[in-house]
Formats: structure tokens, sequence, C-alpha cells
């Protein structure tokens, strides 16, 4: 594998270096999210700031040669400052009095070439008088920066959102209890990470130099090495699912968020599987309108896990290979197309409905959405639709806190409590 330093490497003066597809994609979901992220915590008209710290660990230098060779791409500094300020022009169209988003950000490279290519660039962009008031530019690696970072957003007044950009290039340079410090120390922290599950792949196996590699990482307990070398035998698909399920547990139960998405990223028009992009946070919102844009962006995303609810981790006595059982779904392409769509919905309808019948009290719509947390590719939305029928026939019971009942799933609130129906249906006795 191409090291990043010899791949991506900026120098003032020569053209910066070609963008990857897989590249873009990332870009137009950190866009997207970052828009999206600033018009829900915005939706009340009457909130007048939103403060934000936006963190880049691995900035780069700032921007790519676009796929055409000719035009230049903006890379995710430019991509968070340009993002900010246009969701804060819309935010004052037609109003008298300015609403603000108060966002500062922090760029960290650890190359020099590349930091002074991104000095220059964003230098070139912006006032320099915000070069050490909303803008720091920091040399060095993210892991020996973050320390500092974390306690200037803890001293900024109106709250502590923060985003952080982790985009390495491999799979190594954010160990996993680093991602706990970041959330036990900013409360509202949101990260988005890039994992290099091919480069990963190709290292594991059951040795000494890979045990002591996935410890220094902090997810060594999570492997199940004792069949690590079978499955990897077995075929690509198979070893995939083992090993999302396996690090994508280890990574969420250290990080301590309580909800994520965890997906690969499938450039258009490559075949080869490359990268996670993993979100991780502690809010159901931030996550859902995460889910939204890997469906709309469905091209570009898949998965190997079940298709509507699945467990995270892996063991061979849960393994169908090992024990002859098909108790786990391993190794078949779940992508985020229309056929996707249909079993996420068949697959949430066969499973909630009996689910909340087992329920020993009536529960809120919103709690069950936490229940369920991040355990399935569907969208509050389509968990709303997949209890439909269920809604419609009279098997389950929708009340409105309001009072009177729900009549469709479509219509179900985040209050409204769902319980069993007044008759059983057949197909759970």
């Amino acid at each position: 594998m191409v090291k990043r330093d010899e791949k991506y490497s900026w120098h003032v003066g020569s053209r910066p270096p070609p963008i990857d597809p897989h590249s873009l994609v990332k870009h137009q979901i950190v866009r997207s999210y970052l828009r999206r992220y600033i018009q829900v915590l915005m939706s009340n008209v009457h909130i007048e700031k939103l403060t934000l710290s936006i963190v880049d660990g691995f900035a780069g230098g700032g921007e790519y040669t676009a796929d055409n060779g000719a035009d230049f791409h903006e890379g995710s500094p430019l991509i968070a400052l340009n993002t900010v300020a246009e969701q804060q022009i819309e935010l004052n169209v037609g109003r008298q009095k300015p609403r603000r988003v108060d966002a500062k950000y922090y760029f960290v490279e650890k190359d020099k070439g590349n930091f002074d290519y991104l000095r220059h660039l964003v230098g070139a962009r912006v006032d320099p008088n915000r070069f050490g008031r909303d803008i720091e530019l920091l040399p060095g690696t993210f892991q020996e920066r973050v320390a500092a970072i974390i306690v200037d957003i803890r001293s900024r007044a109106g709250g502590e959102r923060a985003i952080f950009l982790l985009d390495q290039y491999a799979y190594d340079q954010v160990p996993a209890p680093l991602l706990r410090t970041i959330f036990t120390q900013v409360k509202g922290a949101e990260v988005l990470l890039t994992f290099n599950v091919d480069s990963l792949i190709s290292f594991l196996s059951n040795t000494a130099q890979s045990r002591k590699k996935l410890e220094e990482m902090g997810l060594d307990r999570y492997i199940d090495w004792e069949s690590i070398d079978r499955l990897k035998s077995a075929g690509g698909s198979v070893w995939r699912s083992a090993i999302q399920r396996n690090l994508a547990k280890g990574l969420v139960e250290i990080s301590g968020a309580r909800h994520y998405t965890i997906f690969y990223i499938t450039p258009k028009g490559s075949t080869a599987w490359t990268y996670w992009l993993v979100h991780l946070s502690n809010s159901f919102k931030a996550r859902d309108v995460m889910m939204e844009l890997h469906w709309q962006l469905a091209n570009h995303f898949s998965h190997y896990l079940e298709p509507d609810l699945f467990t995270l981790g892996y063991s061979t006595c849960a393994d169908g290979m090992a024990t002859g059982q098909d108790t786990l779904d391993l190794g078949q392409a779940h992508h985020f197309d229309a056929v996707a769509s249909d079993r996420c919905l068949t697959g949430l309808a066969a499973k909630l409905v009996p689910t909340i019948y087992d329920l020993a009290t009536p529960t809120r719509f919103g709690d069950i959405l936490e229940r369920i947390g991040s355990s399935t590719p569907a969208t509050a939305d389509m968990i709303r639709m997949s209890l439909d029928a269920a809604i419609r026939n009279g098997d389950i019971a929708a009340a409105a806190v309001t009072g009177g009942g729900r009549r469709q799933g479509s219509t179900l609130r985040l209050d409204d409590v769902l319980s069993p129906g007044q008759q059983r249906p057949m197909i759970f006795l």
C-alpha cells in the first residue's frame, strides 16, 4: 500500500495531488453533514447563535487537483470554512436581527510541506486576522495536539458542540482509547473517522506482531484470534463480515458513544473495498441525519451485516460455517439501494412488532429508537414505515401524548406510546 506521505504530498508552488474517488465521497458527506447539522440545530428561528468547534485532525494541504485534471477540488478545511459561511448567509435571509454560527476551526497537519501549503491556501482565502482567533493552524500530529484542543473547546462560552474530522489514511493513527477521551471530555462531541479496513485485512493474522498492533489500538480483545486464519482463508466476504462485527463493536464500546454508523465506502466504478466511514455521537438525531445521507448516496456505501437489525461482535460458536447453524448472516453484501430498503423494511416489521409485544409496559416510540439505537441501517422514518401495517391493522396501538391514537406509522412522534393491540396476532401465538 502506498503511504500517505508518498501519495498525498503538497508543495507550495506546485499543483496539489489528484483527488481519489473515495475522497470525493467523504468530502460530499462532510459538506452535506455540516450543512444539515447547522440546519437542525438552528431550526428554531429564536436561536440567535450556535457555538461550534470543528477539528480537522489530518488536514493535509487543503485542496486537490480535480478528477478532470484541470480544476481544483476543495479539501476538508475549505469545505468546513465555506459550508459554515454559506449556512450563516442562509440563516439570515430575510431577517433584520442577525443569527450567527460562532465557529472555531482547528486544522492539524504533521507534514511540513503540507502544512506550509495549507497555511498559504487558507491565508489567501480568509482575513489573516482570523489566524489565532477563530482559525488555528497547528503543526504536528493529532495525538500531540488533541489535549490542548480539547482544553480550548471546553473554555469556549456557549457549549461544547464539536465535530472531529479524523480522516486518517491508515487505521492506527487514532487509537480507540483516544476516542473515549474525546467523548468523555467534550460532552457535545461527534467524530467522523475513516478506517482503512483493506490495509488491516492485509496485515491481520494470529501472530505476535498483529496482536501487539491491535493491543496498541485498544482493539485486541475484540478479535476472535483462534478463528482469524480460518476466516481469512474462507474468502473476502466472510472475513469482512466477521471483522466488521468485531472491530465495530470495539470502536463503539471503547469510545463510549451511544450511536454510530459504520459502513464501507464503495467508490463508483471501483471494485475494491477500501474504507470504513465511521460516525460516532451521543445523539440519535445526529445518527439519523448521517443515516439519511448514506441512503441518499446509495451507490457509494455498503455493509456486510444483517439488512434490518444486526448484532456487533463475532465468535466461532455463532458462526454457521463452524456450527452448521445460520445464526449470523455472514458474507452477504448489502447496498443502500431499493432492494436493500425493501429487505430492511420487511425485516424490521417482522422483528419489531414481536419486540413491542414482549415489552413489559407501553413504551415511547422515541425510547424504542434509542433502544435499537444504531443496530439497523434504517432511518427513523424507515422505522416508522416498518410499523405502518401493524398500526393500521390494530396489531400495535399507538397513543398520542396529546390524546387519541395514531392510525399510520408515518405519523408517529417521539412521545407517542406503543403497546400491543387488543388482540394478539395469530402469527405471534
